[in-house]
């Protein structure tokens, strides 16, 4: 591709695409990059040809699997788009571009309805101060379904939706309701159309209103002004249709993103925290250098690459940056734009309000801000709340020699996508890897896979059972050994005691009269902490539990360090034996999202799987939040008991609560399943 002419701050238009899976996202961005020259020819999903979905994982499930950056000039604008999957498990990918841009477009399908996923991402762009537009499509496949969906998007979404522009002829065309007198829509006067929208945006002006109330007419000059602004400051939120196959109302979307949606000179200022303080930035190309990188991938060719929002000063290839804590200062050499899997360089500079990319540059990671050398303290991004990680899957190389290879990987993958998590688990020794979803860690298997060449076995990672006592018991051991030179000798008496759940492990010493040396007690500690790794009861780590050492023997030759440290691990376990020792498990607590009609399936789902409800808050679109608690061993799998029970609406987060004594039938179960691996072990 030839080099890009850089726009300035006022021509530039910023857009993510969010909504639920078969919207046509990624089918109305490849008809606008059509429309607007930047493309010959028109991909399709099913032919795996789109500029925008071309992963191999996203080819395979033919949907978006994780956020693609494109571009075109339309009419001297230069329109950034940011194309987002639209499956619930890959949400952290649209929450993440949201800080790059300034405008949310929502992609509701004529033949669908407007789900949690949809609304979920609505309103969060809303928290972020983005102007909002819903893009109706697929409208020649439904016309007869398009006026009662309208109604659906305004009891849903808010009463600020107006349409601003209505389907004609069974859907194959489409009329502008700027111009009230421009024809006959499906439904709906045009002429009624205008009036509303009208007297919505001229509210924002009070010099325009107090016109309007008089009699004058405005101008279109004027009332495009007026929606601009009151489409920035969320007053207005307009509804416009499309059939993006057929191209149909395409040309009214790519007209409506270059004339009435907000650049970053008119849009809400961009939000960062500057030493903790949250601070707004005018977005200044003549100011020093912040950009913030919201993405990070890695290509084939370029290797590590960042995508950028340049959020006030100008980015060359020889402006020098830092970035992070880090007082290096950095070039990136070539300024890029992002097509999908091509990236044409700059040809000179790309200015504040411009999305771009740079290369090769180790240092940079996803949710830092660059910033220039002459600037001090420390700088960081505000964006939306990312989901925690809900599904967790124990993974391992086919070969040894794959191991360092897959650690690497990982680090790669956890950068790029936030809602991803991998860890070495201390407890079970196991290498989880956690995601929003099953679909979620299937893509990320597939791209270990397709990009690292990496073959691994997936498991249900093992559940992090603890131990503790609950009574007070005392407890003895005497190590005595002779191998023909220096013996070892050791005797200790010690005391066990419950503790507070979460109080941990508490070590004190009673010993008097010098029966236990001083020097030997952190010996007779080291042995006990020993013992605390691996509890009798089934093997699991030993917590919440104190320990006095108050008596003993020593030997003035055969006593040494080593003999009391056995000595404190099999008296501790003489003690623990006798103290009715119980199974801990580890109790998540939940939030889950639920349509008002599905609530009972999921609070009497919940009781069967040992969960208890705390409360619930009715929110906006008559979904419910659920706080619960369940234990985690009775989680596998809920991610999708939880859509199917809500029709794929309903979703949850959830997090470590606490831990807490496992029923007796329960755990007899889990202590019988342990001992076969007790035994290789």
């Amino acid at each position: 591709m030839p080099a890009v002419p850089p726009r300035r701050p006022e021509d530039i238009r910023n857009v993510v695409l969010i909504g639920a899976a078969g919207g046509g996202k990624t089918t109305l961005a490849e008809a606008m990059l059509h429309r607007a020259g930047a493309i010959q020819r028109m991909g399709s999903i099913q032919e795996a040809s789109t500029t925008s979905d071309f992963e191999a994982e996203a080819r395979a499930h033919q949907h978006s699997t994780s956020a693609t950056l494109l571009f075109a000039d339309q009419s001297g604008r230069e329109i950034n788009l940011v194309d987002t999957p639209g499956h619930t498990d890959l949400v952290g990918q649209a929450l993440a571009a949201m800080p790059a841009v300034e405008t949310a477009m929502l992609v509701v399908p004529a033949t669908g309805t407007v789900d949690f996923h949809a609304r979920r991402l609505f309103f969060a762009a809303g928290e972020l101060g983005l102007a909002r537009m819903v893009v109706v499509n697929k409208i020649d496949l439904a016309p007869a379904a398009l006026a009662p969906l309208v109604e659906r998007l305004r009891s849903t979404l808010g009463p600020e939706l107006h349409c601003i522009n209505l389907p004609t002829r069974g859907g194959t065309d489409v009329v502008d309701c700027f111009d009230q007198a421009a024809g006959k829509s499906d439904f709906g006067s045009v002429a009624d159309v205008h009036r509303d929208m009208l007297e919505s945006t001229v509210e924002i002006d009070d010099a325009a209103l107090e016109r309007y109330l008089g009699g004058q007419p405005l101008d279109l000059v004027e009332l495009r002004r007026c929606f601009i602004q009151a489409m920035a400051s969320g007053h207005v939120v307009p509804i416009l249709f499309t059939a993006a196959r057929s191209e149909v109302g395409v040309d009214d979307l790519l007209h409506i993103l270059c004339e009435d949606v907000p650049s970053p000179l008119s849009g809400r200022p961009r939000r960062i925290k500057q030493d903790g303080a949250v601070v707004e930035l005018a977005c200044d190309p003549d100011r020093p250098l912040l950009a913030h990188c919201f993405k990070v991938t890695t290509d084939a060719y370029l290797g590590k690459l960042a995508m950028l929002r340049v959020l006030q000063g100008q980015l060359d290839g020889q402006t020098p940056f830092v970035c992070g804590p880090d007082r290096k200062v950095h070039r990136a050499g070539h300024v890029l734009k992002v097509e999908g899997r091509d990236h044409p360089e700059l040809e000179a500079m790309a200015y504040a309000g411009d999305l771009v990319a740079i290369a090769k540059v180790d240092e940079i990671h996803a949710g830092q801000i660059l910033r220039a050398p002459s600037l001090e303290g420390d700088y960081q991004p505000v964006g939306a709340v990312m989901p925690t990680p809900m599904l967790s899957l124990a993974i391992e190389t086919k070969t040894r020699a794959d191991e360092v290879k897959l650690m690497t990987a990982l680090e790669r993958m956890n950068e790029e996508d936030p809602s991803f998590h991998a860890r070495m688990d201390p407890q079970t020794r196991e290498l989880i890897v956690s995601g929003l979803g099953d679909l979620h860690l299937r893509v990320a298997l597939e791209k270990l896979q397709n990009r690292f060449k990496l073959e691994v076995t997936a498991r249900e990672p093992r559940i992090p059972y603890r131990e503790t006592l609950t009574a007070r018991a005392e407890g003895h051991y005497r190590h005595k050994k002779q191998t023909g030179g220096a013996g070892q000798f050791a005797e200790v008496f010690l005391r066990v005691e419950p503790r507070p759940r979460g109080g941990g492990f508490e070590f004190a010493s009673e010993v008097f009269g010098g029966t236990i040396p001083t020097q030997y007690i952190p010996a007779v500690e080291k042995g006990v902490r020993d013992a605390l790794e691996s509890g009798e009861l089934a093997g699991y780590p030993v917590e919440d539990v104190r320990v006095v050492v108050y008596d003993g023997k020593s030997h003035p030759v055969d006593s040494k360090d080593i003999a009391f440290r056995t000595a404190g691990k099999f008296a501790f376990r003489d003690a623990y034996a006798r103290a009715r020792p119980v199974l801990l498990e580890p109790i998540a607590a939940l939030e889950l999202f639920v349509p008002e009609g599905h609530l009972g399936d999921v609070t009497g789902d919940l009781k069967t799987r040992r969960g208890r409800v705390n409360g619930m808050d009715p929110q906006t679109a008559g979904v419910v939040v659920v706080h619960a608690q369940a234990p985690l061993a009775e989680l596998s799998g809920y991610g999708g008991q939880v859509r199917g029970m809500t029709g794929g609406h309903g979703s949850f987060v959830m997090e470590l609560s606490h831990y807490d004594v496992v029923p007796p039938n329960v755990a007899a179960k889990v202590v019988a399943a342990r001992k076969p691996r007790r035994a290789e072990e």
